[in-house]
């Protein structure tokens, strides 16, 4: 047992560190890609799984290549693995009709699961495993957090589409009725179908429930559709 610790922590690419690595690898890159399939994101399960097992090669590799040529640079890989992820980071973004930008926190996400290969395939095991629990608290215990703090705030930004001009104009004046403040107002045509859309920052001198918001501002005659961003 005590010789298998020491192959896997051994600074030196044994055949044993290299399986382990990419074993451990498949496991973190598979936890965070579990997270994201769950909410239905772009990156999943595989995708987490692939990025950061690859990373962790490609670093091994350079320093199999130093092992072999001494005098390479083993970090030259792993650099360009980091710049290099951003292509597939871009492809789960994406901006709604509404303006909304999706797939942010996944395009970070990968982003640091190839970060996290890199510091595997090192062996720099420690800073992997505490960025891996770091990365799996922000997906989901912080992410918790956020969407209560933001279902309470006194700032909430709404997409609407409504009828036509006249049902926008009777809106707002029962907005001003309601003594709802509009911080910030923008029209625009809808992507989809026909009407009236419009852009609303409602900034509140308090703490509200969304919820309640948008439910009173659903039950408007002449609205089609709400939508908070």
């Amino acid at each position: 047992m005590q010789g298998l610790v020491q192959a896997v922590t051994s600074p030196e690419l044994t055949d044993t560190a290299v399986v382990f690595r990419i074993i451990l690898a498949t496991i973190f890159g598979g936890t965070l890609g579990f997270e994201r399939m769950l909410k239905r994101r772009a990156a999943g399960f595989r995708t987490y799984m692939l990025v950061c097992m690859g990373a962790t090669v490609v670093m091994m590799t350079g320093q199999y290549t130093m092992e072999q040529i001494a005098w390479t640079d083993p970090t030259r890989l792993g650099a360009q693995v980091i710049s290099g992820i951003g292509f597939l980071g871009a492809g789960t973004i994406m901006v709604t009709g509404q303006h909304k930008v999706k797939g942010l926190t996944t395009a970070a996400g990968l982003w640091a699961a190839a970060c996290m290969g890199i510091a595997l395939g090192a062996g720099f095991y420690l800073g992997a495993t505490f960025m891996w629990l770091m990365i799996l608290m922000i997906m989901t215990v912080l992410d918790q957090v956020q969407r209560k703090f933001i279902a309470r705030s006194k700032r909430i930004r709404l997409y609407c589409v409504f009828e036509n001009l006249q049902s926008l104009v009777i809106f707002m004046d029962w907005m001003k009725e309601q003594k709802i403040p509009i911080s910030d107002f923008e029209t625009q045509e809808p992507t989809v179908g026909t009407g009236v859309g419009a852009f609303f920052t409602l900034k509140f001198n308090e703490k509200k429930a969304h919820s309640q918001v948008l439910e009173l501002v659903r039950a408007r005659e002449g609205l089609t559709y709400v939508e908070e961003l």
